[in-house]
């Protein structure tokens, strides 16, 4: 165990959250069961409170989980790497960690993916007294509950994994991977390519996918929206990785995004990996706004919040190439060349 301020900052939030996350839960159920919008006896109405109750216990719950993640981020990428020994990034402190590192921030990820979504659709549900989603939004919230178990566990797990581990190499391992990669390099330097230009292409199409989403609700593009920006969100992470990055660092076959979010370059990681996420969970509140304007009652709260994603969507876009290619044509405006040397 990481007996630091920051680790007993994430361990209480996340206790906080999940203890409200079990009453909300605790709740949806009734709800899921006992759900009977035609009746007006005493069970509907406790089914009632309890929905409004699983809402606004839900919210918190999702606000002090997320707080949680966020200082999890902080803690790998800015300062448990001071007292583990060998590391100098987030690198070496998942190293240390072991498997359970990268196996907790995945199903981190996946937590606040599917929270967000129901958050959105939960939202739009408790703007109109109709409460048309309410047993969808209970079993979407109930759902979440192994999630949250899995990634509890995996962070504890990676935690403990750091007691008596051995020095980390870190960065040093970033080195060795690509020298001793020498056969695979040119298979590496063609994915690392198509990497790089899916996600330029991505920036001028996704813009005109969720247009065409606002353009034609009843249409299945809010879904493809989503799935173009799950795809893209990968590929530019890869893009950042091994293109991006080396005009930050300015030196070549560097390809660590943890060294992005250290003070010596401003924290630069934390925006550029933060548009990734805003544009990744706006897409899905546009599919989920989307999906949740066939409901009557809902069109206009739900066609509201798709512009409302879509508005956030291109912003985030702008800030990312800002982030990413803005260091790279200033660096070739100074020099006359990119730092591959064409």
């Amino acid at each position: 165990m990481i007996w630091h301020p920051l680790t007993w900052a994430f361990w209480v939030a996340a206790a906080t959250g999940t203890a409200l996350y079990a009453i909300a839960a605790a709740c949806a159920v009734d709800v899921a069961l006992n759900w009977r919008p035609d009746h007006t006896d005493h069970g509907q109405l406790r089914c009632e409170r309890h929905a409004q109750m699983a809402s606004l216990l839900g919210q918190w719950s999702l606000g002090l989980l997320a707080a949680a993640a966020l200082t999890g981020l902080v803690g790998i990428s800015r300062v448990w790497h001071r007292i583990i020994p060998g590391a100098m990034c987030g690198t070496g402190v998942l190293q240390a960690m072991g498997i359970y590192g990268s196996q907790a921030l995945i199903f981190w990820g996946l937590l606040l993916a599917l929270f967000w979504g129901w958050s959105v659709g939960d939202r739009l549900n408790q703007s109109r007294p109709q409460s048309c989603l309410a047993e969808t939004s209970a079993r979407l919230l109930i759902a979440a509950g192994p999630i949250l178990v899995l990634a509890l566990f995996h962070t504890w797990q990676a935690v403990m994994q750091i007691d008596g581990a051995p020095p980390v190499s870190c960065c040093a391992a970033v080195y060795d991977r690509i020298l001793n990669n020498g056969p695979g390099l040119a298979t590496q330097s063609r994915a690392i390519s198509i990497a790089l230009w899916s996600s330029l292409s991505g920036v001028a199409i996704l813009p005109l996918v969720v247009i065409m989403a606002l353009k034609y609700p009843h249409s299945p593009t809010g879904g493809i929206a989503a799935l173009l920006a799950i795809a893209w969100t990968g590929t530019s992470t890869v893009a950042v990785k091994h293109t991006w990055s080396a005009y930050y660092y300015q030196v070549l076959s560097h390809p660590c995004p943890w060294c992005l979010f250290l003070p010596d370059y401003n924290g630069a990681g934390f925006l550029i990996f933060g548009c990734l996420a805003i544009i990744l969970l706006e897409s899905i509140a546009l599919w989920t706004a989307g999906r949740i304007r066939r409901h009557a009652p809902l069109v206009d709260p739900a066609d509201q919040r798709m512009r409302q994603a879509a508005w956030r969507i291109v912003a985030a876009l702008i800030g990312f190439v800002l982030l990413t290619a803005g260091p790279a044509i200033l660096w070739h405006l100074r020099t006359g060349v990119w730092m591959d040397g064409t």
